[in-house]
Order: C-alpha cells, then sequence, then structure tokens
C-alpha cells in the first residue's frame, strides 16, 4: 500500500504516470477515483466516427492537386 500526500496546491505526484491526464470522481464515501482520459476535439470525434469523412478526407489529401510545402530543415 502506498501513501499519497497533496502539497500546499492540493496536488498530488502520481508516479508511473507522467503527462497523462484524468477524470476525477470523489464517491459519496469519500473515495476519488481517476480514470485515463484524452481530450478530443469536436471536428476529431466527427472524423472518427464518419467512414463517409474519412474517406473523402483520404481521398482529398491523395489527390495530385494538393500540394503540401516541404520542411525546410
Amino acid at each position: 500500500m502506498s501513501i499519497i500526500e497533496t502539497d500546499e496546491r492540493s496536488r498530488v505526484v502520481l508516479t508511473g504516470h507522467p503527462n497523462q491526464s484524468f477524470v476525477i470522481r470523489e464517491n459519496e464515501d469519500g473515495s476519488i477515483l481517476l480514470q485515463p482520459a484524452r481530450i478530443v476535439t469536436d471536428a476529431q470525434l466527427e472524423h472518427d466516427e464518419s467512414p463517409e469523412l474519412q474517406e473523402l478526407l483520404s481521398r482529398a489529401a491523395a489527390s495530385k492537386t494538393v500540394q503540401r510545402p516541404r520542411r525546410r530543415k
């Protein structure tokens, strides 16, 4: 069992979980549940849920009329 303490700003360090986001829920009994989470934009969600939009964007990206600027090193 590990003990975790908050600092003066109510922050806590979760060892082994660097740069992660969590949804936090405080239960009626005072326990705290952390669920790993990712933030997704509305546009990304629309893309992920629409095979038609995925196909349309894939065809557009593959079109010879689309030019992508080259990165300079």
